[in-house]
């Protein structure tokens, strides 16, 4: 019969002075310590029973030559999801090492920084149902039929073609990314099981740019081929590709900048068996994974900030999501596109909310702009796929530039509000796109009034439960009237040169009313008793 035993790493602490240290069955459960040791020394493990190699912190177990040696093959050692294990040496597994991941995502962290030996590593990766997940090989020479009874696709960028991989012998390239579905009509939450040799080394895998119709406009699907968190930041060597990665979380695309440090991921962090997008803006494009940039990291398979100057987070929430964008002025950046500080918007499912800035017809994520001298409108563009209530929040006025006013025009309902005051604005919306609704404007003084300019033409206001509009133009035109939330109550035709009437219904409060007559407009709030 089997026997398990746990090598808990919490109490006691090993100080290797010999050259062999051997761990079998018969070590008891611990509690508390480290186990350290350099790279001279040779830590084995084995026995005639299943072993656990258990540290829930980065610095709790570093080994030097490690070994994996059971009397018998049926035999293994694991190391949990929450766990993390660092040999300085060679690794050899003469019998199976287990890298467990749980039903969260988490999985167990490995980096061995000498050489692998031994192809019976078993990686597990858990896919949950009814999403996209983007994911990579961390193991040698793995087939598509790990992947059995999940959709597995892979990305073509010079002819843009997403190609449904059927062969369960396929080899999943290392390094590459692939997007993988698992069904819940067919099979549910999957456990996938990688076995074979651990990657490790540096790794260029191709990338390519191709632009033009039906072309992959430079985005290359990548992974992460190390059973460790991996670290995207300068250290890459690359040619020709932007400064920006993305990764799917299931519900939106997640960004980061190594330049900026702007975005979703946790310090450009990309999780075990991960994959992520690359974009590629110039012909011959190369990019080389480093080894070196391995790191221990609890982010799930798939956290953020900004304190950078000068620098806005958005946030849109409703319908039970939220995504973010982030915008901004930046010594260096230019108003157009910047590859190595700017990010394109990458659209999330269809229930959840999609907010991005538009620069010259292109839709960004991240929008850092030149230092402002003079007034400038930014553009924000909206995709929600249900009705409903929304919130635009803003965060990290902290670090902005007092001088320099940031208001938020709703084009629809008229209303302007100024967010370093009033950095939380509702709005109701139908479900669609909308990119000439809202605007952002910055400038380093600017008033409520610049952005309204009636002219005179127009006085508004109310009595009991009507509203009132003196037009004084002589052109006819258009009256709405919005509640706060931004929806549509009431449209009219605006007569000119007279008083022009409309009876509200829905009931005591304030009101947002809209007049167009040719060039001119005026917004005013009005309260009905």
């Amino acid at each position: 019969m089997k026997t398990n035993k746990t090598i808990s790493l919490f109490l006691f602490t090993f100080l290797m002075g010999l050259t062999t240290i051997s761990f079998s069955q018969g070590i008891e459960n611990n509690n508390g310590g480290f186990i350290q040791s350099s790279s001279t020394n040779y830590i084995k493990f084995g026995g005639s029973g299943d072993m656990t190699l258990s540290g829930t912190t980065a610095d709790q177990i570093i080994l030097g030559n490690m070994k994996v040696d059971f009397s018998s093959s049926t035999y293994k050692l694991t190391i949990p999801n929450d766990s993390y294990v660092t040999v300085n040496g060679d690794l050899t597994l003469a019998d199976s090492l287990l890298l467990e991941a749980n039903n969260s995502a988490n999985m167990a962290s490995l980096i061995c920084n000498g050489s692998v030996s031994g192809g019976k590593a078993i990686v597990k990766q858990h896919i949950s149902t009814d999403q996209w997940h983007m994911i990579s090989s961390p193991v040698a020479s793995a087939l598509s039929g790990v992947y059995t009874g999940v959709y597995l696709y892979k990305w073509n960028e010079p002819d843009s073609i997403w190609a449904f991989i059927t062969s369960a012998s396929e080899p999943l390239t290392v390094a590459r990314g692939y997007h993988a579905y698992s069904a819940s009509t067919i099979s549910g939450p999957t456990d996938v099981v990688f076995t074979g040799l651990l990657n490790t080394g540096d790794y260029s895998p191709t990338i390519t740019y191709n632009t033009g119709t039906d072309k992959g406009e430079g985005w290359n699907e990548l992974g992460n081929p190390y059973p460790s968190a991996l670290e995207w930041n300068s250290s890459w060597t690359k040619t020709n590709v932007d400064a920006t990665i993305y990764i799917y979380d299931g519900t939106q695309y997640k960004t980061w900048n190594y330049v900026t440090g702007l975005g979703g991921l946790g310090n450009g962090e990309i999780p075990p068996t991960q994959g992520f997008w690359v974009k590629a803006n110039a012909s011959n494009p190369s990019i080389t994974i480093p080894n070196a940039e391995r790191i221990h990291s609890s982010n799930t398979f798939y956290k953020g900030g900004n304190n950078t100057p000068d620098i806005i987070s958005i946030t849109l929430t409703g319908n039970g999501f939220t995504d973010e964008m982030f915008i901004g002025i930046l010594s260096g950046a230019t108003n157009g596109f910047d590859s190595d500080y700017d990010a394109y918007k990458l659209f999330g499912i269809e229930d959840a909310p999609q907010l991005y800035s538009i620069v010259d017809g292109t839709k960004l994520t991240v929008n850092l702009l030149a230092e402002i001298t003079e007034s400038i409108t930014i553009l924000l563009g909206l995709k929600v796929g249900t009705a409903s209530e929304y919130t635009f929040e803003v965060d990290d006025f902290g670090n902005f530039d007092p001088s320099i006013s940031v208001w938020l025009k709703d084009k629809l309902s008229g209303g302007i509000t100024d967010l370093k005051e009033n950095p939380v604005y509702d709005f109701y919306t139908d479900d669609g796109i909308y990119e000439d609704r809202f605007e952002l404007h910055f400038k380093l003084d600017i008033t409520a009034t610049d952005l309204n300019d009636s002219k005179g033409y127009f006085r508004v206001y109310s009595f009991e439960n009507s509203i009132f509009i003196n037009n004084q133009a002589n052109t006819p035109g258009q009256i709405f009237v919005y509640d706060m939330l931004g929806k549509e109550i009431s449209q009219a035709k605006l007569y000119p040169g007279q008083l022009n009437k409309i009876h509200i219904n829905n009931g005591r409060g304030y009101y947002v009313v809209k007049v167009v007559s040719g060039s001119n407009f005026k917004t005013e709030k009005v309260l009905i008793r």
